[in-house]
């Protein structure tokens, strides 16, 4: 019985172990090609939809490429947080229909620019 058990905990703690690593080092879920701008498109949880509603943005925003709208995003904060404050500063953008803060609507069209 001691054996067993003693077995048994080694097996389950190289399952937790196995399983640790695969959420640690992302090997389940989508993966993205990398870009100079993931340190800001790390902060979106899924960026196929983003990507979608990001082309939208851009057509709200003519003349703008990846490099401006990151050095806009950059030093500003996390994402969740400029979220929350751009409505109440007023800085909100009207994109394919949704009010949306201007911060989600850089974000979303950083991740259809690249």
């Amino acid at each position: 019985m001691r054996r067993r058990g003693l077995l048994g905990g080694i097996v389950a703690a190289a399952f937790v172990a196995v399983g640790g690593a695969a959420w640690k080092f992302h090997l389940f879920g989508p993966h993205y090609r990398p870009t100079p701008y993931d340190d800001l498109l790390n902060q979106i949880t899924d960026r196929a939809p983003a990507s979608l509603f990001g082309q939208e943005a851009l057509k709200t925003m003519p003349g703008i490429n990846a490099a401006d709208l990151a050095r806009s995003l950059r030093g500003r904060g996390p994402l969740a947080a400029l979220a929350e404050s751009d409505p109440v500063q007023g800085r909100v953008r009207e994109v394919a229909g949704w009010v949306v803060p201007e911060a989600v609507a850089r974000y979303a069209a950083l991740a259809a620019a690249v």
